[in-house]
C-alpha cells in the first residue's frame, strides 16, 4: 500500500512537470505610458470662450485616450492614456480649432510632438517627450497656444462686468468658510439656545402640574 502511494506521487509530480514544460506561463510585455500637457492662454479682454485642442497620431502611433481637449478661456489640460509596448519614436500633431467667437484671434500653430520609448536593463520601458512648434527644429518649452480677445469697447465692458460679479459671489462664499455650494435657505435659522430653554421650561411645567395632580 505504501509503495503504491509513493508511486502515485511520483507519477503526479512527473505529470505536473510535463504540463509546465508544455504550457509555459504567459509572459506579459513591458508597457510604458505618457502624459502630454497643453496650455491655452487668452490675452486682451477676459472671456470664457472655449477652444478645442486636437491631437492626431502619425505613422500608426498609438492614440491617447482623448482625441481632443476643450479649454475655456485660459487653462491647462492633459492628453493621457498613451500606451507604448515597444521602443521607438512615436509622433503626433497638436492643433487648436478657433472658438468661432467674433473679435477672437486664435493661435494657429501646429506642434509636432515626439514620444521616444527606450528599453531599460530590467526589461521595462522609459519615455521621453518633446515638441516642436511650426516645423521648427528647436524643442519648444511647452505645447502652448496664445489667443487674443479684443471686442469693441461697449462689449468689453459687458464681458468684464460678468466675471467681476461671479468673483464677488465666490469671495462671499469663501468668507463664510466653505468652498462648496451653499445649501438652499428656506428661512431664518431658529436659535438652538432658545429652543433648549423652551424645552426645559416645558418639562418643568409638566412635572409641576403632574405633581399637583397626584
Amino acid at each position: 500500500m505504501r509503495y503504491a502511494t509513493t508511486a502515485l506521487r511520483c507519477w503526479l509530480t512527473a505529470a505536473a512537470l510535463l504540463l509546465a514544460l508544455c504550457c509555459p506561463l504567459p509572459v506579459f510585455a513591458a508597457r510604458a505610458g505618457a502624459v502630454l500637457p497643453v496650455t491655452v492662454r487668452t490675452e486682451g479682454t477676459a472671456t470664457d470662450a472655449a477652444c478645442v485642442v486636437s491631437i492626431t497620431p502619425l505613422d500608426a502611433a498609438p492614440a491617447p485616450a482623448q482625441a481632443s481637449l476643450t479649454i475655456q478661456g485660459s487653462g491647462t489640460a492633459y492628453f493621457t492614456g498613451f500606451a507604448f509596448d515597444a521602443p521607438g519614436d512615436y509622433r503626433y500633431t497638436v492643433t487648436q480649432a478657433g472658438s468661432g467667437r467674433p473679435h477672437m484671434t486664435c493661435d494657429t500653430a501646429v506642434y509636432t510632438v515626439t514620444v521616444r520609448v527606450t528599453g531599460r536593463a530590467d526589461g521595462g520601458l522609459d519615455t521621453e517627450l518633446w515638441a516642436q512648434r511650426g516645423g521648427s527644429t528647436a524643442k519648444a518649452a511647452a505645447v502652448s497656444f496664445v489667443n487674443r480677445y479684443d471686442p469693441p469697447a461697449e462689449e468689453a465692458k459687458t464681458t468684464v462686468a460678468r466675471p467681476a460679479k461671479n468673483t464677488a459671489a465666490l469671495a462671499t462664499r469663501t468668507a463664510k468658510g466653505s468652498a462648496a455650494p451653499a445649501l438652499p435657505q428656506t428661512g431664518d435659522a431658529f436659535p438652538v439656545e432658545a429652543l433648549a430653554a423652551a424645552l426645559c421650561a416645558g418639562l418643568v411645567g409638566f412635572a409641576t402640574a403632574w405633581s399637583k395632580h397626584r
